[in-house]
């Protein structure tokens, strides 16, 4: 059997979608960058500071999955 929804809550999810229609109309196109592992290595050692374990773990990150849409493992 479906779940009964109050109307303020359909018109509450409705204003979510029109606010998030409204802020991805705004977002400009993004322009496509091709950079090496080996840039995105070295970004990473100049941002944490030369220290491994540290630049595996920034390398590794779910913040870096999404930027790039892969996604890297360091093993060693």
């Amino acid at each position: 059997m479906a779940k009964a929804q109050r109307r303020d809550q359909v018109n509450q999810r409705k204003a979510r979608q029109m606010k998030a229609g409204r802020a991805a109309a705004a977002v400009k196109p993004v322009r496509r960058v091709q950079v090496t592992l080996g840039d995105l290595i070295a970004a990473a050692f100049d941002a944490v500071g030369g220290e491994v374990k540290k630049v595996a773990k920034v390398v590794s990150s779910p913040a870096m999955t999404l930027a790039t849409g892969k996604h890297i493992v360091v093993v060693g």
